[in-house]
């Protein structure tokens, strides 16, 4: 599973991948970027995400390793998805749609740090600005 996650509105995509080879990571994010306005990408050391040094339309950092506070954000939605598959439970019987209703759940949910609204609401604000 690949997730990403906006920094200002935190509104998160993700996506149910067959692997986690950097190939697999690289063409699911290239398919995000080409749907969505991604400017740039911080991702852990994994060498799954060796290649996505090489594109091109977004810049890409990568965090320090044992740093997961420098990518905090991605943590913590990573810790609401675990409120519908709880630690201890594999991910990987989890189906596309399955995700995709969860995601959504966690978007449409309001926030204090939003003030109240919605990362759907105020992502699809953004893109209509």
């Amino acid at each position: 599973m690949l997730t990403l996650v906006e920094r200002q509105t935190r509104y998160a995509l993700g996506v149910k991948l067959e692997d986690k080879q950097s190939q697999t990571i690289n063409r699911a994010v290239t398919h995000l970027i080409s749907q969505y306005p991604i400017a740039s990408i911080t991702a852990d050391n994994g060498s799954e995400f060796s290649l996505l040094s090489n594109l091109e339309a977004v810049e890409v950092y990568f965090a320090h390793p044992y740093s997961s506070h420098e990518r905090g954000t991605n943590e913590n939605f990573n810790g609401l998805l675990r409120e519908y598959v709880p630690k201890g439970v594999s991910l990987n019987p989890l189906t596309s749609e399955e995700l995709d209703n969860y995601i959504t759940a966690i978007n449409e949910r309001p926030r204090r740090l939003l003030q109240y609204q919605s990362s759907k609401f105020l992502f699809d604000l953004s893109r209509t600005a």
